[in-house]
């Protein structure tokens, strides 16, 4: 992570709106948040797309930014063979929409969509997967804060 790269793109970049793109939930095995395995974990996944829509007439560098950002978790079990079976998983994409105000290096905005992007639609991931764990009656996830691509996230073991 470059925080002078990613400055140079927080300078130029003005946060619109986020919004809920797509969403799925899939029971792989009869789980419920009363009835789950004593040694269930939790496997976590991000992934960034970014989408750069010019903006039709502007020479002075601005254009809107559309990045999509997907989230998962998945309930898992591990056999005595270390063999996963997954028992559920709660999937959801989000649009984070950007306005570049004025001309930033295509490296500063690469740096920026490795990490903020992810950083600002992190809080909605963590109640969408919340809300819809409770309503779809799966175990409460463990979602901590968010941490740099830098920093692994392990499988966890829900108790």
């Amino acid at each position: 992570m470059d925080k002078e790269l990613i400055g140079e793109a927080i300078k130029s970049l003005e946060l619109i709106d986020i919004h809920l793109y797509s969403t799925s939930i899939t029971r792989f095995e009869e789980i419920s948040s009363d009835n789950y395995p004593e040694e269930m974990g939790q496997q976590n996944k991000v992934s960034i797309k970014a989408e750069f829509l010019e903006q039709e007439g502007d020479s002075d560098g601005s254009r809107l930014i559309h990045a999509k950002v997907e989230f998962g978790l998945r309930f898992i079990e591990e056999n005595e063979e270390s063999e996963i079976k997954t028992l559920a998983e709660i999937e959801a994409c989000f649009i984070v929409k950007y306005h570049q105000l004025q001309e930033v290096s295509e490296e500063a905005i690469d740096e920026f969509m490795q990490f903020n992007v992810v950083h600002n639609a992190w809080p909605f991931w963590r109640e969408h997967a919340f809300r819809s764990a409770a309503q779809a009656k799966l175990p409460t996830p463990m979602i901590s804060l968010f941490k740099p691509a830098s920093e692994k996230m392990p499988n966890k073991k829900i108790n």
